[in-house]
């Protein structure tokens, strides 16, 4: 009982410290679109003296407007799903149609980038899982936009089905700049960001929903350190043997 209670007083004082981290991090990443948001308006009203001017003011506007609620949205979506709710819906899901789905969407994106994207299925991987077949496909997309965004052009992304009877691994692989080892845990916290793409768009979330969604789904993330790039996988495991779909 008492490393029961050592165990709980430890995740309380790691949610508490998460929380603290959240809303710091909130403040920083609005902080900063706000700032231009009203620097912007500030020098249109200083400077521009023509219909077109305004007009150029207003569409930057519109943008660091549209870049805030982006933010709010991812966190309002992660909030969603980990409240569980939506679990009671979940029916049976074919991951083979789902990431096939992803794939095709994300093709034209790697298209642009010279990237060959490929994708296969290898074992006797657990093809049916209990789920919701939006949330899998948005956790799927967003391990497929990530190895994109960071892969440089002509270079690869694969999508890989695999496992045996009892486990089915979802992977996305790609021949970017790789991730550190030392941040394999805290890129899926919220807002955080790694060294190598602070400069790159995005608000640190995707990572996180990708989290929230493997969480609502019982499966377990994993990343690995190949050679070259990155490989993030989603993995289901079943206590009992389930039958491959056809």
């Amino acid at each position: 009982m008492a490393g029961v209670v050592n165990k709980m007083l430890a995740e309380i004082e790691r949610l508490m410290h998460e929380v603290k981290g959240v809303c710091d991090n909130i403040a920083h990443d609005l902080r900063t679109p706000l700032t231009r948001l009203l620097a912007g308006l500030e020098r249109v009203q200083r400077r521009s003296s023509s219909t077109e001017d305004y007009r150029q003011g207003v569409d930057e506007a519109i943008a660091e407007t549209q870049a805030a609620l982006r933010t709010f949205s991812a966190l309002l979506r992660i909030s969603e799903i980990e409240d569980g709710i939506r679990r009671s819906g979940f029916q049976s899901v074919d991951v083979v149609a789902i990431a096939t789905d992803a794939v095709d969407f994300y093709e034209p994106a790697a298209d642009e980038k010279s990237i060959l994207m490929t994708f296969s299925v290898e074992g006797t991987p657990i093809l049916a899982i209990p789920g919701e077949p939006s949330l899998l496909f948005e956790a799927i997309g967003n391990l497929l936009d990530n190895a994109i965004k960071f892969t440089p052009e002509g270079g690869a992304v694969s999508v890989r089905i695999r496992g045996g009877p009892r486990v089915t691994d979802i992977t996305v692989s790609d021949t970017g700049p790789g991730i550190p080892p030392d941040e394999s845990e805290t890129i899926l916290r919220r807002f955080y960001r790694t060294e190598r793409s602070r400069h790159t768009p995005g608000n640190g979330l995707g990572l996180s929903l990708v989290a929230a969604v493997a969480r609502l789904h019982a499966m377990v993330i994993i990343i690995d350190q190949p050679d070259t790039g990155a490989s993030v996988s989603l993995r289901y495991e079943t206590k009992d043997a389930a039958r491959p779909m056809a």
